[in-house]
């Protein structure tokens, strides 16, 4: 979908490779899934976080678990955006695009 609209996209098939790649490349938006191969994607974002606050501002979450206590939990205090599995194209869109707006570089 993202590929299909113009966007050049990368994926890591785990949280390590996820981190090696961040750290290696800028990225305009990350989309995180809260659980992965090898390490969560708490885990990878708490690592991205001391990358920088550009960097942590650029990740989007995809999650299918809501519902448990410590996903909450993170996603309260961590005020990071997140979208839910099964998700809305639309809905995705407009997280990615409201990440974008936040991390652009306004004259002035």
């Amino acid at each position: 979908m993202l590929s299909e609209g113009g966007n050049e996209v990368e994926i890591a098939d785990n949280g390590t490779l996820a981190l090696e790649r961040i750290r290696n490349n800028k990225y305009s938006v990350i989309l995180l899934d809260i659980k992965m191969p090898d390490m969560s994607g708490i885990d990878l974002y708490k690592r991205i976080q001391k990358m920088g606050k550009s960097v942590a501002n650029s990740v989007v979450f995809i999650t299918g678990d809501v519902m448990s206590e410590d996903t909450h939990s993170f996603f309260s205090q961590a005020e990071v955006p997140y979208v839910t599995k099964p998700f809305d194209t639309e809905l995705l869109k407009g997280s990615i695009e409201r990440v974008l707006d936040k991390t652009r570089i306004r004259p002035g």
